[in-house]
């Protein structure tokens, strides 16, 4: 489980969230059904490097002035155009209760016939903290045009409850997108065009 530090964030004038910023640090708050809401403040560099290791849907443990909590990623806040984190949401969490969250779908492979598209990206799922999977994979090499993967069709390890319809479609062979008989047509009168332009050009010549 990756570690994350932070602080108390300090009151005052020289302290708001701007400020924070420009001095590299991501405001934050850490909260839960024991605790109020703490505002805290965390390292843009520590933050950024522990959730490139570990997938933001399993729990981390919250370091604040010494007082640790197992916390989940409950929100993160991005800039709209640098896409770097401004905000910090964190959830306290007991490591001994289920908790509910998304595990993305991934794709491996290549079916024999068409392309394969993800209906659902992600999975709802119910399980204690420290069961949660980064991620369901699952491979099409082999599948055809018209074939599709279920929910059903998941190896789900032991104790994770789903919490989607065990019928709902996640992948789809499709065939693979034919040109439009407009664009067949035009490009067939644009054949048409350069063969009597050639025929032309070299009637000119004789």
């Amino acid at each position: 489980m990756e570690a994350i530090q932070g602080q108390m964030r300090a009151q005052g004038m020289g302290n708001s969230v701007k400020s924070l910023r420009r001095n590299g640090w991501v405001p934050a708050i850490v909260y839960g059904s024991d605790m109020s809401n703490q505002e805290i403040q965390v390292q843009a560099k520590e933050l950024d490097a522990a959730l490139r290791r570990q997938a933001t849907n399993k729990p981390y443990k919250l370091v604040v002035d010494g007082n640790t909590y197992d916390v989940m990623v409950n929100e993160l806040q991005r800039h709209p155009i640098g896409g770097v984190i401004i905000h910090a949401d964190f959830k306290k969490i007991n490591m001994n209760e289920k908790v509910h969250t998304s595990v993305p779908v991934l794709m491996t492979g290549d079916p024999e016939l068409g392309v394969a598209t993800l209906v659902r990206h992600n999975v709802d799922i119910s399980c204690l903290p420290g069961n949660i999977p980064e991620s369901f994979t699952v491979n099409v090499d082999g599948l055809n045009i018209g074939d599709v993967v279920l929910v059903s069709d998941l190896v789900v390890p032991p104790g994770i409850e789903l919490g989607v319809d065990a019928t709902e479609v996640l992948i789809s062979v499709l065939p693979v997108k034919a040109k439009s008989e407009e664009s067949i047509e035009a490009q067939h009168e644009a054949e048409q065009v350069a063969e009597a332009a050639g025929s032309t050009e070299q009637s000119k010549r004789v």
